[in-house]
């Protein structure tokens, strides 16, 4: 009895212990990824908004800087599931995401707009340069990782971060942990020194040339927070201090493009915070509770079941050599 009984602790010892090691070595893998399509819930688009004051405007209606005026940004972003189906996209295990976003200031004229196509490996989050992807459709060398998420289970490291405006990784700098409300993150800082990003073709006089027309050199810099989710790479909250000036024959600056102060809206943050803690409590319960749990029972029941096999063995060995001496 005591045999039969140990053996089906070994049994459902060993069956523990394998559970525990599939659930960590391959159905965590296999579902901690970005999804093919972020916007399943919601009609295959997702929304994020942000929201913030430019201390200095540049209006080229009236080609003067206007001051304290509120913007909002919106960002779409879709899945381009059939395109993550090819067979390259699939040997990478690669996403396809189309993103478009606008600035708009307090009338709702579009002040800045930017489109972009990511291709991006699922777990890691690094930029492929393939299924078209394109930044406002140019064909542009991506590397780093993708802007949208950080990878899965990020580590407290610094990351190659793409800006759309250099077309560039720029390393986003770890800074230490933090929380978001109540949520443990990861605090990364991207900065971006006064770079230039291209030219326009101004009057001359408003950047101090005798020229009629003066190609001015349009400069950006920009200091980007980010605070990340660890466990899914889900950016909660970022605040972006940027400026865009325009630069005169003397090399200063003359125009004031662009110099605001832009972060997540507080609704967004919230929702963004409660999907991540939903997220990364089902890959920390797939990922460490399940399986330690199942690892330490499964040990407990095979030592139980070994015992027991091995006393059942030494009772019938007895009562053998029992039946021996009698006879």
């Amino acid at each position: 009895m005591r045999r039969g009984i140990g053996i089906v602790l070994v049994g459902l010892g060993v069956f523990l212990v394998v559970l525990g090691a599939l659930l960590r070595f391959s159905v965590v893998p296999a579902v901690a990824k970005a999804p093919l399509s972020p916007g399943e819930d919601t009609g295959g688009v997702t929304q994020t908004d942000q929201t913030g004051v430019a201390a200095k405007l540049f209006d080229p209606a009236t080609l003067t800087e206007r001051t304290d005026v509120p913007l909002t940004v919106t960002r779409f972003t879709r899945g381009d599931v059939p395109a993550s189906q090819t067979e390259e996209a699939k040997a990478g295990d690669l996403a396809i995401y189309d993103t478009f976003q606008r600035v708009e200031d307090n009338a709702g004229v579009v002040v800045l707009a930017d489109t972009a196509r990511y291709a991006f490996d699922r777990v890691t989050s690094e930029l492929s340069n393939c299924c078209g992807a394109n930044v406002d459709g140019e064909n542009v060398d991506m590397s780093g990782i993708v802007p949208l998420k950080f990878p899965m289970f990020t580590q407290q490291q610094n990351y190659p971060y793409f800006d759309t405006s250099l077309n560039e990784g720029v390393d986003a700098v770890f800074q230490g942990t933090d929380t978001v409300e109540d949520l443990p993150v990861y605090k990364f800082v991207v900065t971006v020194e006064p770079t230039q990003t291209g030219t326009i073709e101004v009057p001359g006089d408003l950047v101090g040339s005798p020229l009629p027309n003066f190609v001015a050199p349009r400069f950006y810099s920009n200091v980007l927070t980010l605070w990340v989710e660890p466990n899914t790479g889900a950016i909660v909250k970022g605040e972006s201090v940027q400026l865009q000036t325009l630069r005169g024959p003397d090399n200063q600056d003359k125009i004031t493009i662009i110099d605001a102060v832009i972060g997540t809206t507080p609704e967004e943050i919230t929702e963004g915070v409660d999907y991540a803690k939903s997220q990364a409590a089902l890959l920390s319960l797939l990922n460490n509770t399940v399986p330690l749990v199942a690892l330490i029972l499964g040990v407990i029941l095979l030592v139980i079941g070994i015992v027991l096999v091995a006393g059942g063995k030494k009772q019938r060995s007895g009562a053998h050599a029992g039946g021996s001496a009698t006879a």
